[in-house]
């Protein structure tokens, strides 16, 4: 475990970390000058929420009085809370004979390192909340769980994801009314003070953001099955004027995984056990990354901690092929496998062909992933009668 606590206190102290470090620099900086408000009208751009970009303030704030770079008091919070992801992964899976293996795989896995503690940004909060919300409730704690899931949402929006998965962790119709209601009324509280002062600016920087597809200068596609596997099987007329089912699925792919995630939920809604609601976390994520041209990069931080609830081959896998894409990607722009130079996303139009290799496989992973959860969700057997004898644990093949 000291291995993991070296390299992330690595990263975070003698690395420059990627834009994003700039970016929320900059969000901090124009907050700090001309408000909050002022700089949602300002910067389109600027999609997080209220919260956490007035945190971001404050941490410039502290960082020019103590003389202690930005990078490295924006970056260390993050980096510490990866640990109390490996501490829920223990609790959650303290029954499981493998738990100590699983946490390890985590806390060692090259994503989760370079998530939380170089690439710069909040997305790794996102899986500690939701694991911190499955294991509350878990104990029977839905305050706390509701509580922990609405102020999950004043850092990161991609936390209401899971809720259709972490809503089968509470029992009855009311119960969960009052889940929502408590999990609402706690995340619009840092919301109310923007949403009363401009409510327009609010939605369309922060409800309404639908990511980006991102490309380099040069036209290389970061992600997407459209925009980086079609082009490799498609009619080159396809790639202009695709059928109009492709070119709906590439334009809506993140609300078609939406649905496809609800139905998947209600699909498995009698699988109840913590392990069976965070192997749905996973595929819930799995299908907005699969389905979507918009979320890549820093965004499987959503679900990594989750993979680990799957079959041995998803978590493995994913992390040789995305992991791999991931660093030697970050390798390239930083210009040395140590990640000491500065990030130049713009400075690299083309990109090696390992890395475009990579980029492909992750791609193709994580789409057939999406449609393996389709239809494994489709041939599931029906909900074992509550009177029937258990199935058998070893059949489940997970991870753990």
């Amino acid at each position: 475990m000291m291995l993991g606590m070296i390299l992330r206190l690595y990263c975070v102290v003698f690395t420059q970390g990627t834009y994003d470090v700039g970016i929320w620099r900059e969000h901090a900086e124009r907050t700090s000058q001309i408000g909050l408000i002022n700089y949602y009208h300002e910067n389109r751009l600027a999609n997080h929420p209220p919260f956490m970009t007035e945190i971001s303030s404050l941490i410039l704030q502290f960082a020019q009085a103590s003389g202690i770079p930005f990078r490295v008091l924006f970056r260390l919070p993050f980096a510490v809370l990866d640990g109390g992801t490996v501490i829920l992964l223990l609790l959650i899976l303290r029954q499981a004979p493998r738990r100590l293996l699983v946490a390890a795989a985590y806390w060692l896995n090259p994503l989760a390192i370079l998530f939380s503690s170089f690439h710069g940004n909040t997305d790794s909060a996102v899986a500690f909340v939701v694991l911190l919300s499955v294991w509350l409730l878990s104990e029977n704690r839905q305050v706390g769980g509701a509580l922990v899931l609405g102020a999950g949402l004043w850092i990161k929006i991609p936390v209401v994801l899971a809720l259709p998965a972490l809503l089968l962790l509470v029992g009855g119709w009311r119960r969960k009314l009052e889940f929502l209601a408590l999990a609402g009324l706690t995340a619009f509280s840092t919301y109310l003070p923007a949403f009363l002062m401009d409510p327009r600016v609010l939605c369309v920087n922060v409800f309404s953001y639908p990511g980006l597809i991102l490309q380099t200068t040069g036209g290389v596609p970061a992600w997407g099955w459209f925009k980086v596997l079609l082009p490799l099987v498609a009619p080159i007329g396809w790639r202009h004027n695709p059928p109009g089912f492709v070119a709906f699925l590439a334009i809506h792919g993140s609300k078609v995984a939406i649905g496809l995630i609800l139905a998947l939920v209600w699909r498995r809604r009698n699988q109840r056990s913590p392990s069976d609601v965070c192997a749905l976390i996973a595929g819930s994520y799995v299908l907005i990354y699969g389905l979507s041209e918009n979320w890549c990069f820093q965004y499987f931080a959503w679900s990594l901690p989750f993979w680990f609830f799957l079959p041995v081959w998803f978590p493995v896998l994913a992390t040789l092929l995305a992991g791999g894409y991931i660093f030697s990607l970050y390798c390239c722009l930083c210009g040395n496998p140590c990640l000491l130079g500065h990030w130049d996303f713009v400075g690299h139009p083309y990109w090696p062909e390992i890395v475009i290799v990579l980029r492909d496989l992750a791609v193709l992973f994580f789409l057939a992933g999406a449609c393996w959860f389709v239809i494994a969700a489709a041939m599931f057997p029906k909900p074992v009668n509550p009177s029937s004898p258990a199935p058998n644990p070893q059949a489940r093949q997970r991870f753990p």
